[in-house]
């Protein structure tokens, strides 16, 4: 089962404070009662050294030593012996006066009889035996033999002979030998009741304590986890839509360290792969169009050829075979003429279409050099039209002229080379209305759009696009009976591609619409 690493990362660190809580409490009910006793004992010698200094004659040694007590939380008392024998259960016990004075020390806390016992048990270890009522811990002298020490624990014994463990005493007796032979006794007790009730409050507080600190902890620990873990998930997320190729986002971190310079080297990689790719996709699309482009040129070089073949072999075919009929003897002289007249035409044919296709190639090689000068585009329009004068009477057409007298800049010739192919197509295609009409519009700011309608079948949809390639015929039965070899509207794209100019074809329900359109910038004065 796959654990994701926010939930690693909160249980491991979970788990060491756990641990670390248990092991506290294990260590405070296993070595706290004997680090918390030798600390004690430590504080009886402390005490002791501050007590020893005082005069057991001033009447301010009671005042001095409950000071003591106060600040080490002990007891002390102070007693000077009177007589030798100290052995409270010997049969001359009670029939012997006491064996010793206090000096300072309330017998409420501290009894008679365990004072007693305490001096019985210190003459014991000073005579070398070892029955005692005692645990000795400590047996010492100090370096001038003026005190003699040990540490011993109490258990102090009732009127009944029966000891009692809750008021088992941990004492330091410190022995001082005076002139006459007899000891000042110091005693400095500490209950070992107070130790185990310290003690037992400490667990307690320790396990109340460690419980609300597992659950602070435990919130704690699971918001730095998801603090910690978020910016790597985020980071994941970032890198799972790099490897998509999905550069939108971007990793949004603003920390000084390690994580914060890990997001930034992928913002970094994000944005120049994104560039890198970009770069690529544009050569990819640049070499597409370079493929498709060559593809598409030598399609229309290979149907360029073809329709420019299938063009010269009709007029070829005619001539060659009127030719060889006039080698046939018994013709009349108006058939050879007739013969002559065709073998003519389709040599106009030929040449025309030869003409044409070296007019392409000059326009689209560039070797076309353009003229430009300023003319009136009435001016213009109405000597083109009498270029037609003739085949306009012929078919009954009189043109609609509605041009404006403005002033334009272009190339006089290329322009009037794009009128005649639009009229000439015009007269070709016009229907049994008669309509035919040149006319001019503002465009925008500073464009003058030519526009040259005849009444008749609009172009197809589908062949709307097409009309402008070289050959390319809407209908080539029509198109073969006035001779049209299909690059006149091929010339007119041509020149006007190179001169910038726009151009376009609109059908409408009653006809066709030729257009071009010139910049002009001011009418004719």
């Amino acid at each position: 089962m796959r654990t994701s690493i926010k939930s690693r990362l909160f249980l491991i660190i979970y788990g060491i404070i756990l641990l670390f809580i248990a092991g506290l409490i294990v260590l405070n009910n296993t070595y706290l009662e004997t680090f918390y006793t030798e600390y004690r004992e430590r504080t009886l010698l402390v005490a002791f050294d501050e007590v020893k200094v005082f005069d057991i004659e001033n009447l301010s040694l009671s005042s001095k030593v409950l000071e003591v007590e106060n600040d080490y939380n002990i007891g002390v008392n102070i007693v000077k012996q009177t007589i030798k024998s100290t052995d409270p259960f010997s049969p001359d016990f009670p029939h012997l006066p006491q064996p010793y004075e206090r000096i300072y020390g309330n017998q409420f806390i501290m009894k008679d009889n365990v004072i007693a016992t305490i001096m019985r048990s210190f003459n014991q270890q000073m005579d070398g035996e070892t029955n005692s009522d005692f645990d000795t811990v400590i047996m010492e002298s100090s370096e001038n033999n003026d005190y003699i020490a040990f540490l011993a624990r109490i258990i102090p014994k009732d009127d009944f002979g029966a000891e009692n463990d809750d008021f088992q005493l941990l004492a330091l007796c410190v022995a001082q030998e005076q002139p006459d032979g007899l000891y000042v006794y110091y005693i400095l007790t500490v209950s070992f009741q107070s130790i185990h009730e310290s003690i037992a409050i400490f667990n307690t507080f320790t396990i109340i304590v460690g419980f609300i600190f597992m659950v602070i902890s435990g919130l704690v620990v699971y918001l730095f986890s998801y603090r910690f873990t978020n910016p790597i998930l985020q980071m994941n997320e970032v890198t799972q839509d790099l490897a998509n190729l999905n550069f939108d986002k971007r990793v949004e971190l603003t920390t000084n360290d390690e994580l914060g310079d890990l997001g930034l080297s992928i913002n970094k990689m994000s944005s120049q792969l994104e560039s890198s790719i970009k770069e690529i996709q544009e050569a990819n699309k640049k070499l597409a169009k370079d493929i498709q482009l060559k593809t598409n040129i030598d399609n229309m070089r290979r149907e360029f050829i073809a329709n420019a073949s299938h063009e010269l072999k009709t007029p070829i075919s005619l001539i060659i075979g009127y030719s060889e009929a006039l080698k046939l003897s018994g013709l009349t002289d108006e058939m050879k003429e007739d013969y002559l007249n065709i073998i003519m035409d389709e040599s106009n044919k030929m040449n025309k279409l030869v003409m044409g296709l070296l007019k392409i190639s000059q326009l689209e090689s560039g070797f076309q050099q353009f003229n430009v000068t300023e003319f009136s585009i009435k001016d213009f329009v109405d000597e083109t039209i009498k270029l037609y004068t003739i085949k306009l009477n012929e078919k009954g057409i009189n043109p609609i002229v509605e041009v404006d007298d403005l002033i334009v800049d272009s190339d006089y010739d290329s322009i009037q080379a794009v009128l005649n192919n639009y009229i000439s197509n015009a007269l070709n295609h016009i229907n049994d209305n008669h309509i035919l009409k040149i006319s001019s519009s503002i465009v925008g700011d500073k464009l003058v759009r030519i526009s040259v309608f005849n009444s008749g079948k609009p172009i197809p949809e589908d062949s709307l696009e097409r009309i402008w390639e070289s050959f390319y015929k809407v209908d080539k039965a029509r198109t073969r009976a006035y001779g049209g070899q299909g690059l006149g509207l091929s010339i007119v794209k041509t020149i006007l591609n190179n001169l910038g100019n726009s151009y376009g074809v609109i059908n409408h329900n009653d006809g066709v619409e030729f257009y071009f359109e010139l910049v002009f910038h001011s009418e004719k004065k």
